[in-house]
């Protein structure tokens, strides 16, 4: 009995279903690859794999092993020692690993309280001169610890009149609130601080924006912008470690 043969010499190429009758091989000479059609109720093209063929597990990973039988991979996960210790680079983190290990290092156990000591900053002076595109946002924290947090910041403006206006916002379950606001008129700086409460996964921002007045009509008007100015925008506490969220940029820290 001789066996039917088909054949392609194009990399990557698989027949279909269409193209093989039951019985029927197909071999593609490019990649090495041998096909049949199995009809179990369903049409199908399957592949005949090469028992020789190892599949191995990366980082992280154990189990694998030839194709001649199937094979698991699990993923391999620190202990929690590991985890807290914080050497191992070689295994997977569940979350709750994760959480273990920041407990370990004294960061999730430690509620935050208003005081001196800088752990975020943003020190360099920043001018927000668009007055077309609402509040522009100089410092962003999520936090991942409870407690309040002390926000400082100096604020300023390129003009006497109109006043540039500045804000702290807090995010907490997708609802956003204005906590404190300012305005600002002339270019002598003006010290800012706010004492809030924060719960893990809150976003505190601290925004500035621009002012445009006009006053007449047509030809005869005339409109002046002030821009906002800010600089050393700093949330502090009372010696607390600040363990940062998903989105904490921070310069100088």
């Amino acid at each position: 009995m001789a066996v039917k043969m088909k054949r392609s010499a194009v990399a990557g190429k698989v027949p279909t279903t269409a193209q093989l009758a039951l019985g029927e091989l197909a071999v593609n000479t490019y990649d090495g690859r041998l096909f049949l059609k199995r009809d179990d109720g369903t049409e199908e093209i399957i592949e005949i794999v090469n028992s020789g063929r190892l599949i191995s597990a990366g980082t992280g990973l154990t189990g694998g092993g030839s194709l001649a039988a199937n094979r698991t991979l699990s993923a391999d996960i620190a202990s929690q020692a590991e985890a807290e210790a914080g050497t191992v680079s070689t295994k997977l983190m569940t979350p709750e690993r994760v959480a273990q290990a920041i407990a370990a290092l004294g960061g999730a156990s430690e509620e935050l309280s208003a005081g001196d000591t800088i752990r975020s900053r943003v020190d360099a002076y920043a001018q927000n001169t668009n007055h077309y595109s609402g509040y522009a946002t100089r410092h962003s924290f999520d936090f991942a610890q409870s407690g309040t947090i002390r926000v400082t910041f100096d604020r300023a403006a390129s003009r006497s009149s109109p006043q540039a206006l500045f804000r702290v916002t807090r995010l907490r379950n997708g609802v956003e609130t204005v906590l404190g606001s300012w305005t600002k008129g002339g270019t002598a700086w003006t010290a800012t601080t706010l004492d809030i409460d924060v719960v893990p996964a809150d976003r505190v921002k601290v925004q500035y924006y621009a002012v445009i007045s006009c006053s007449g009509s047509g030809k005869e008007m005339v409109c002046y912008t002030s821009y906002a100015r800010i600089q050393n925008v700093r949330f502090q506490t009372g010696g607390e470690n600040l363990i940062p969220g998903v989105y904490a940029p921070v310069e100088n820290d």
